[in-house]
């Protein structure tokens, strides 16, 4: 008599290494500052056009077309409270010490003077309603209090870290060897440009749109990488 033995095979072991779910934001980071820029963009076209840089024409503005005030108040928010949040990502673009300090001391500076941005933008919303309801002698009285007010001018402030922190962030990457320095001259060239007249809607979105390429760059960057990695995985 004869017995049957059989053997039962060993299951397979997978040598992948498990990414974390923290892996999937760098795609998802890169989508947003994509995103962000060009909301960015959409906004400053269609924000309201000013006779001059007086606050009272500035009020005036903001007051004459409730809807579009309020289509480019939601576009520049989301625009800014995007791209703010995805430049926290930058960093993971960086492999080994050169740059990395640049890249995560820009990409902080980017992310809150971003979101003050963001949040600085609703402001319009209020500005827009004193001018619609109030006399405007009125209205630019209560605009001028409000503005006036030591905190408004500490925001504003920080404001300028969204002008600066991706400048230093951008400095960080091309150290790293993940972007060129060429990255840089869009950048500074609408910052400088933009500094150079008063403002007008479709002169500004033009500038925002030479500025959105090297975060949209950057963005591109963020998703290869998480390509790249699941290939070698």
């Amino acid at each position: 008599m004869t017995t049957d033995v059989r053997t039962t095979p060993a299951p397979s072991v997978s040598t992948e290494t498990p990414r974390s779910a923290g892996s999937l934001l760098l795609p998802i980071a890169g989508g947003a500052l994509i995103a962000g820029s060009l909301l960015y963009v959409a906004g400053m076209a269609t924000s309201p056009p000013q006779d001059s840089m007086a606050d009272a024409d500035y009020i005036a503005a903001l007051a004459r077309d409730e809807g579009q005030t309020t289509l480019s108040a939601v576009l520049l928010h989301y625009g800014n409270l995007l791209a703010g949040l995805a430049w926290l990502a930058a960093p993971a673009l960086v492999r080994g010490r050169r740059g990395r300090i640049a890249t995560v001391v820009g990409a902080l500076m980017a992310a809150l003077g971003l979101v003050t941005v963001a949040g600085f933008v609703l402001y319009d919303y209020w500005t827009a309603a004193v001018g619609r309801e109030l006399d405007p002698e009125v209205a630019l009285s209560l605009f001028d209090s409000v503005s006036a007010d030591p905190a408004v001018a500490v925001v504003g402030i920080v404001t300028l870290f969204g002008i600066l922190g991706p400048l230093v962030a951008l400095t960080g990457l091309a150290r790293a060897e993940v972007t060129g320095w060429w990255l840089l001259l869009p950048a500074v060239a609408s910052i400088a440009a933009s500094m150079a007249m008063a403002f007008s809607p479709l002169p500004f979105a033009g500038f925002a749109l030479v500025g959105a390429v090297p975060p949209v760059v950057v963005g591109l960057r963020m998703i290869a990488r998480r390509r790249a990695e699941r290939s070698a995985a």
